[in-house]
């Protein structure tokens, strides 16, 4: 027998069609379920942030205009101050501070700003006509970033 003649008798190799990725193995889906799922909490969580902190980014944009004329005075930043907490506490809460208490507050919500800033801000029951120097601009809107949502430093 002639070897050559026996190897072409046979057939050509048949090589199986690839696996495909389609359909996907149900452990996939669950992968893919629950990546879909945590990237829409991120995103709802991202979400309530953003709309919580809404009040700060219009009081920061109020610090813009104020720094933007000429001679902003220590009442135009006391009512912006005030006016961003009683967006963040109840006004019984605050509405009636005033003085030492109010400043009191103001340095309690927010323990990692400089509190030298509010000394100038005391100056608005003495002399409301005073211009506000750009420290106390600088300091309020730091302020404004970094307190609390409640004096005692839990958040809302």
């Amino acid at each position: 027998m002639n070897t050559t003649s026996l190897l072409d008798q046979l057939a050509p190799l048949r090589e199986p069609s690839a696996i495909g990725w389609w359909p996907l193995a149900p452990g996939w889906w669950l992968v893919f379920f629950i990546v879909a799922f945590l990237f829409g909490l991120l995103g709802w969580a991202l979400a309530k942030r953003w709309h919580k902190n809404h009040y700060r980014r219009l009081a920061l944009r109020q610090i813009k205009v104020l720094q933007a004329l000429d001679k902003p005075t220590l009442e135009q930043v006391n009512k912006l101050l005030k006016a961003t907490a009683l967006r963040t506490w109840p006004s019984r809460e605050v509405a009636g501070l005033h003085g030492t208490k109010w400043l009191q507050m103001l340095g309690t919500s927010a323990p990692k700003v400089d509190e030298n800033w509010m000394q100038s801000l005391e100056k608005v029951y003495r002399t409301p006509s005073d211009p506000a120097p750009e420290e106390l601009l600088l300091g309020a809107a730091r302020w404004i970033r970094h307190h609390n949502n409640r004096p005692n430093g839990k958040a809302t």
